[in-house]
């Protein structure tokens, strides 16, 4: 999953919130203020999932190749010989 997917879920979420908004305050259609609660409800979990997961980085994205299972870039340790007498 790249970041600008994530990126395009969220402002798809927050668009659909403030549909759902538009759906519950217009006075027009019966049949929109009656879908209006869904729409705001099912904007809200879209919006949960997208904005609290971590987009796996893409190599062009990051410039590393190496990355691991979880998403995260490998962590680079060196152990020096002093770190070993004691």
């Amino acid at each position: 999953m790249t970041g600008r997917f994530a990126q395009f879920a969220e402002a798809f979420s927050i668009s659909l919130i403030v549909a759902g908004i538009f759906a519950l305050c217009q006075p027009s259609s019966f049949s929109l203020y009656q879908h209006g609660l869904a729409i705001i409800v099912s904007g809200w979990i879209g919006f949960t999932i997208w904005s609290h997961r971590r987009p796996i980085p893409s190599q062009t994205e990051e410039g590393n190749p190496q990355i691991t299972i979880d998403g995260h870039p490998p962590i680079d340790v060196t152990v020096s010989r002093s770190d070993l007498d004691t």
